[in-house]
């Protein structure tokens, strides 16, 4: 059954499924500049290791490539962090208007179901009345026929 609110929670629903393709997006985001964070501190600790074996290979600028790097990805990390904790603050509040709209949406059915039982009890209670009274007239008249 159609209410008002059926275009509301179209709406609504896509902009939740939009919200949740970005939730996505940007997890896999995340878990990609993870995955690069720890190949990067592999190869820190595979170059430590050949580090103590002979001392001349310490190569400054390595060390500083890889420190920006590393700390580019933490920022890049924090960066999506943060806008993962946004949209899922989003979804959370459009997933709690979405379900005030899907309440009202089964508040106005069942008003409607009532309204519609209302309307046909007055029909059948209106029916046996007439018919009530039909018999009472016939009654009548062959009473005072008589």
């Amino acid at each position: 059954m159609k209410t008002p609110y059926d275009t509301a929670m179209r709406v609504r629903q896509r902009d939740l499924d939009e919200v949740s393709a970005a939730i996505r997006r940007e997890a896999g985001e995340l878990g990609q500049v993870e995955r690069e964070q720890a190949r990067m501190r592999a190869a820190v600790r595979d170059e430590a290791l050949l580090a103590t074996a002979d001392v001349t290979l310490i190569s400054p600028g390595w060390q500083r490539r890889v420190q920006n790097a590393q700390q580019s990805l933490s920022d890049r990390q924090a960066e999506l962090q943060h806008r993962l904790e946004a949209l899922r603050e989003v979804a959370i509040d459009g997933y709690g208007v979405l379900r005030g709209i899907e309440t009202a949406a089964q508040d106005y059915r069942a008003d409607l179901g009532r309204k519609v039982a209302a309307a046909e009890q007055a029909t059948s209670d209106d029916m046996s009345a007439a018919a009530f009274l039909k018999t009472l007239r016939i009654q009548r008249r062959r009473a005072s026929g008589d």
